[in-house]
């Protein structure tokens, strides 16, 4: 005899969601107290290397601080956040921004 699991059946009764073809980019904010541009970039992307798309600064020369806005993949977030920390262990993360299908690569 046969039994039927509610297991397959309770899992065939969920609606499964679409697949995504490719992770949506986030937009990782952090801030610097450095004004050594040229450095923090190095140290950036040696860190991160080809998880990023995209590095935008910002300087503030008047207060010596450095904004950094980079680029990942979604998936690839933790991996980055945790090779950012390792690498400039007093960069402070500002909101990671989901960007739009909008959102055209430069």
């Amino acid at each position: 005899m046969r039994q039927s699991s509610s297991l397959a059946v309770a899992f065939a009764s969920v609606p499964r969601r679409r697949a995504i073809a490719q992770d949506p980019w986030i937009r990782l904010r952090l801030a610097v107290s450095s004004s050594q541009v040229f450095a923090l970039r190095q140290t950036l992307h040696r860190a991160i290397g080809n998880m990023a798309r995209i590095y935008v600064v910002e300087v503030d020369h008047r207060n010596g601080e450095t904004s950094l806005h980079v680029e990942v993949e979604r998936g690839d977030r933790d991996a980055a956040m945790h090779a950012i920390m390792a690498a400039l262990p007093a960069a402070e993360f500002g909101v990671a921004m989901v960007l739009g299908d909008d959102h055209g690569t430069h």
